[in-house]
């Protein structure tokens, strides 16, 4: 069995293509519950997020897996295969552990170092849990994905300063405003997710006039805004909320656009010439990019944010380049691990031979003779410990196999030697 990751990600997909890999009806785990039905698929598992589309599997053809993969990806996103050969990635065994653990890390987002992408990846996790599409592979794989995303946050700094998206954006609006630009500004979220109150943690404490959040789900919107002190609305508010609105995030699921220019041109007439800001965090995109041409809009999408913002960009990738080093240590472990498995097979046959060859050879000993019942648990011990006894350096030989070359020769040896096949 090969683990394999097929992916796309902010590296080489462009934010319109990423946004058409989170349609509706794509990949996710019931279809890959169906690959496995298939004989496709050992397991699997999805990490959707604005940035990413990664599917992590084990399967005995790799190759065939990605095949099927890129064909229903390509059906469900209008993107033909040729385009999706070129953005996405393939990655298998050391390098698809080592780049799983980069991306827990925090090691491959758009600002290296944020904390958000760690709970999606747990979040991918539990919901493969529900699913029934993992096994003990990709269940080992990822606890200790946790564990070393854990390590590196705290052995180096590399989470250190403003790392997450939200935080870029609220340092990108501070850039454009200037000093003590968001006095006497009102802001609108538009979102009741996770990045929403992202936001609204950052938005919170920058001694705005008003903080208003609005969304789709009223309950939801309520339940944020109450926790950080902003007034919540609802969708059919949305004209007069944007009328009064200096400094607009919005950050709603759904894959429809919130904020069309037709719809929103004649409201920032009514704003007299009052400029808007606006930070678009959506993945599908939730402003129109015709919104952008509309004089007095400043208007940045999630790609912007990475390019005018640096947040300490060199004393990060300093603690980068310290979290390499951990990396190295923790896959080479890992790999360890996997390629022992090979071995498992044989020492369970080695075991049970050996012990049915015991069991006989007691078995004949006592139906030659009267033995007392003490006597016969003591014959039971002596052979049991003479047989780990014997085993012990065959067994630690094919537990070592795979460090060596030729291992499959070497367990095939082991195999014809003690007659397992």
């Amino acid at each position: 069995m090969v683990i394999f990751i097929l992916g796309a990600g902010h590296h080489r997909a462009p934010v319109e293509i990423r946004e058409r890999l989170q349609r509706p009806g794509g990949v996710d785990h019931d279809y890959l519950y169906k690959l496995q039905t298939r004989g496709l698929l050992e397991e699997g598992l999805i990490i959707s997020t604005c940035n990413r589309l990664e599917v992590v599997g084990v399967a005995a053809d790799p190759e065939a897996a990605k095949a099927e993969l890129l064909d229903k990806i390509s059906r469900y996103s209008e993107l033909s295969l040729e385009v999706l050969q070129r953005v996405f990635h393939f990655y298998l065994d050391e390098k698809a552990v080592d780049y799983l653990y980069r991306v827990a890390a925090g090691l491959d987002s758009q600002i290296v170092g944020e904390a958000q992408i760690l709970g999606q990846v747990k979040e991918a996790f539990r919901e493969a849990m529900h699913a029934r599409t993992i096994g003990p592979l990709i269940n080992r794989l990822f606890h200790k994905c946790f564990q070393v995303a854990k390590r590196i946050r705290t052995e180096t700094g590399v989470a250190g300063g403003r790392v997450s998206i939200a935080s870029a954006a609220i340092s990108t609006c501070q850039e454009l405003l200037g000093e003590g630009g968001f006095n006497l500004k009102t802001a609108l979220i538009v979102g009741a997710g996770e990045m929403a109150s992202l936001l609204a943690a950052h938005l919170s404490s920058k001694g705005l006039k008003k903080l208003i959040i609005l969304s789709r789900s009223l309950s939801r919107t309520q339940a944020l805004a109450k926790r950080f002190g902003a007034e919540s609305r609802s969708i059919p508010q949305l004209g007069e909320t944007l009328l009064e609105s200096d400094l607009i995030f919005t950050a709603a699921g759904g894959g429809n656009l919130v904020l069309l220019r037709n719809e929103i041109a004649p409201i920032l007439e009514k704003r007299a010439g009052a400029p808007w800001w606006i930070f678009d965090l959506g993945v599908p995109r939730n402003v129109e990019n015709a919104v952008g041409d509309l004089k007095s809009v400043t208007l940045k999408n999630i790609d912007d944010f990475t390019l005018e913002v640096q947040l300490s960009y060199e004393a990060r990738q300093k603690e980068a380049a310290r979290a390499d080093t951990i990396l190295a240590d923790e896959v080479e472990k890992f790999q360890e691990w996997y390629s022992s498995l090979a071995a498992v097979p044989t020492l369970r046959d080695l075991a049970a031979k050996a012990e049915e060859a015991r069991l006989i050879e007691l078995k004949k000993t006592i139906s030659k003779g009267e033995f007392s019942q003490d006597e016969i648990e003591s014959m039971d011990a002596m052979t049991k410990a003479l047989v780990r006894r014997i085993l012990h350096n065959p067994m630690m030989f094919t537990k070592s196999c795979h460090r060596h070359w030729r291992a499959e020769f070497n367990l095939g040896m082991v195999r014809r030697i003690f007659g397992l096949d």
